[in-house]
């Protein structure tokens, strides 16, 4: 493609088939490994082991023109050109090691890992591609479950005490655009998965975000995240991050905790997500949070701005550096104005197709987040 950003569209079968028809009709050469997360047994399925193995795979994303994708039955392909180096290896020993002491049934790691060359072995990758489509997929969590209340709630509460919060807690990488056109990671957006949380801990409850009774969990979810960032060798070696927080969790003694502990090579690198409801809720608690997170170097971001909101909140006046907006078609039928005078300030969120990534950067937006906000992604000519 000429011109456009050439950017994996996560979670399509379609787009990996495109890619490999592609590949064998020019006859490009490429490698493909496909690691096979459907054939793992459940008691190495939690969601701690799958991310763990998607992060195995991370040294072939840096590969030549690298593209991963997520297929519908969790399986993870990652294409790209030449033999890759190192970096195959080393992705293969990770697998290996990953699973090398799990307990019966224990997977093969070479049953998981199936290596294609491209165009010899495109019908085989195109097969599997398909066939993706036809495993069961877990369903949606339904918009008519019934909200938490105040039982629940201090059911979850116990449950959460007893938890590993780790399992729970997933990175979203939010990723700059360059000048040449490639998108670099630019920090990792540390955040608890509410929707796993509740299919595990509070199943047939909704945890939607505007009842009163989930902005008080997060206050528990604050205390835990910032024991869990404060323990001994949690940090050693981490790079630039986020977490989100509520205003009342800046103020509380678990943070002063998690402060004393953070590494100095990440001092002025870590970022604090606040909710504009939360930060509007209580103006004075705010700025008072703002001035403690601005002496000891933190950068403050914004997240729950509507382009109707924006103007109320202005990036500069408020003293944050970035406001986060999710993209979306009624975002997109606004200009640039939207965003105030400096769209370099805004993260656009759910950025999961190219289209949100070129409209974005028509804006002069520079950070990305979402499933096509890959790393080591840019333009191809």
């Amino acid at each position: 493609m000429t011109g456009a950003l050439a950017l994996a569209r996560r979670d399509d079968a379609a787009a990996l088939s495109a890619r490999v028809a592609s590949s064998a009709a020019s006859g490009v050469a490429r490698r493909a490994l496909v690691l096979r997360l459907s054939r793992l047994p459940a008691s190495c399925a939690q969601p701690h082991h799958l991310r763990l193995a998607r992060a195995a795979l991370d040294p072939l994303r840096m590969a030549d023109r690298a593209e991963s994708f997520d297929l519908p039955n969790a399986d993870l392909a990652v294409l790209w050109r030449g033999s890759g180096g190192a970096a195959l290896p080393a992705a293969l020993r990770a697998v290996a090691e990953l699973f090398a002491g799990a307990p019966p049934p224990a997977p093969d790691p070479a049953s998981l890992c199936l290596l294609l060359d491209l165009p010899a072995q495109a019908a085989a990758l195109i097969e599997l591609a398909r066939a993706s489509r036809a495993m069961p997929t877990a369903p949606a969590p339904s918009a008519d479950l019934p909200p938490l209340d105040p039982a629940g709630l201090a059911a979850l509460e116990a449950a959460l005490a007893r938890a590993d919060l780790a399992r729970f807690v997933r990175r979203r990488p939010v990723c700059t655009l360059g000048a040449d056109g490639r998108l670099r990671l630019a920090f990792d957006r540390r955040i608890v998965s509410l929707r796993e949380l509740a299919a595990e801990l509070a199943p047939g409850r909704s945890l939607r975000p505007e009842s009163w009774l989930v902005r008080r969990l997060a206050r528990t979810l604050d205390r835990r995240m910032l024991a869990l960032l404060a323990a001994p060798g949690e940090l050693v070696g981490a790079g630039p991050f986020a977490m989100d927080l509520t205003v009342a969790g800046t103020l509380g003694p678990e943070f002063l905790r998690f402060d004393a502990t953070l590494p100095a090579p990440l001092r002025g690198r870590v970022a604090i997500v606040l909710q504009a409801a939360d930060v509007l809720a209580d103006l004075p608690a705010f700025l008072f949070a703002r001035g403690f997170a601005e002496a000891r170097g933190y950068r403050l971001v914004l997240d729950g701005i509507t382009g109707d909101l924006a103007p109320a909140l202005p990036a500069a006046r408020l003293g944050v550096s970035l406001l986060r907006f999710r993209w979306s078609p009624r975002l997109a039928g606004n200009g640039p104005e939207q965003f105030g005078d400096d769209p370099a300030r805004v993260v656009l969120a759910d950025s999961d197709t190219e289209e949100a990534i070129v409209w974005g950067r028509q804006c002069g937006i520079a950070l990305f987040e979402g499933r096509a906000a890959t790393p080591q992604q840019g333009l191809r000519s």
